[in-house]
C-alpha cells in the first residue's frame, strides 16, 4: 500500500482542531516510545559526554537561561 504524504495533509486539515490536537499527541507517542527504544546515536552520546566533561573542568563557565533563550530566539 503506497501512502501519499499530501493525501495525508490534506485529510489532516480537514479535521477539527481538536481532532488534530489528538492526532499530533497519538504521533508524537507513537515517535516517543521508538526513540526511547534506540536510545541516543553514537554521536549525540559523544556530544553529551564532552559537554559533561568541559562542564565538570570548568563548572563556573555557564551563561545564564535568559542569554541563551534570547540567543536561540534571534537565530530563529
Amino acid at each position: 500500500m503506497k501512502v501519499d504524504a499530501q493525501e495525508i495533509v490534506e485529510a489532516f486539515r480537514r479535521l477539527p482542531a481538536n481532532e488534530r490536537v489528538r492526532l499530533v499527541e497519538k504521533l508524537w507517542d507513537e515517535v516517543s516510545k521508538e526513540l526511547e527504544q534506540e536510545g541516543l546515536s553514537e554521536e549525540h552520546q559523544r556530544l553529551l559526554d564532552e559537554r559533561i566533561r568541559q562542564h565538570e573542568e570548568d563548572p563556573a563557565d555557564v551563561e545564564a537561561w535568559e542569554t541563551a533563550r534570547d540567543d536561540l530566539l534571534r537565530d530563529l
